[in-house]
């Protein structure tokens, strides 16, 4: 896992928990799965310019395949692509935000109904395990870990429902949101993260597939308030 003293580069980064594709991945595919990775763990913020050969340097590998992945995350509007072709993190307006958080609100509860449903003794066990060592980084004020368990959590707990095609729809919405939305929590006083956790943590002790769904959107709803209040103590 990532500490808050581990060197952010995307040559340290894990590859982005999927459903598994058939066969080995590509390199492209395998660099697209970290630089995936570094937008939705906040490693990249917005506005942040993304350099061909740095990142290749720093996965130790050719510019060929990281090129074609940026290529690639900039046709699904996961960077941004200027005349000059340069490759930047976009930044996003607060409309695009809410947009965001309202498709996430649409699809994540369904995920996590359906995935108390189907799994088994297994599956609640490691998603429990995630939980633990989520509260343990929380109250450690360990941010970056924090992150990584929450995205781990989430990701795995989803997984389960058998939904591939939602499961593709809500990492794509991370990867576009959680650049703005780490930098800006990032930013503010640790009294105010959220504590994001708890609920889903009761809801997967019991099996309670409604409380899950309730859970995950209880998180979402409280994260866009903080996010909003933010917003306007900075004047935006």
């Amino acid at each position: 896992m990532i500490t808050k003293a581990s060197s952010k580069t995307p040559g340290n980064l894990p590859e982005l928990i999927s459903y598994s594709p058939s066969g080995r991945p590509s390199l492209t595919r395998r660099v697209e799965d970290r630089l995936k990775c570094a937008l939705i763990l906040g490693y990249l913020k917005p506005g942040d310019k993304l350099v061909t050969k740095n990142i290749a340097d720093a996965m130790k590998m050719s510019v060929t395949p990281v090129r074609e992945s940026l290529i690639r995350l900039s046709a699904s509007s996961a960077l941004a692509l200027t005349p000059s072709h340069a490759f930047f993190v976009p930044i996003i307006t607060s409309e695009q935000f809410n947009e965001y958080m309202r498709m996430r609100r649409l699809i994540e509860p369904e995920l996590a109904e359906k995935a108390v449903l189907k799994m088994d003794a297994n599956g609640f066990e490691e998603c429990l395990s995630l939980c633990q060592k989520l509260r343990s980084a929380y109250e450690r004020r360990d941010v970056y870990l924090a992150h990584q368990l929450n995205l781990t959590l989430r990701l795995k707990l989803y997984i389960y429902a058998g939904l591939p095609e939602f499961f593709k729809i809500v990492t794509q919405l991370w990867i576009n949101l959680w650049p703005t939305l780490s930098y800006t929590f990032e930013s503010d006083s640790e009294d105010k993260w959220p504590i994001f956790f708890s609920s889903l943590e009761l809801a997967l002790s019991n099996r309670d597939a409604g409380a899950a769904a309730d859970a995950i959107r209880e998180s979402l709803d409280k994260g866009l308030r903080i996010y909003l209040s933010l917003l306007t103590e900075q004047g935006e």
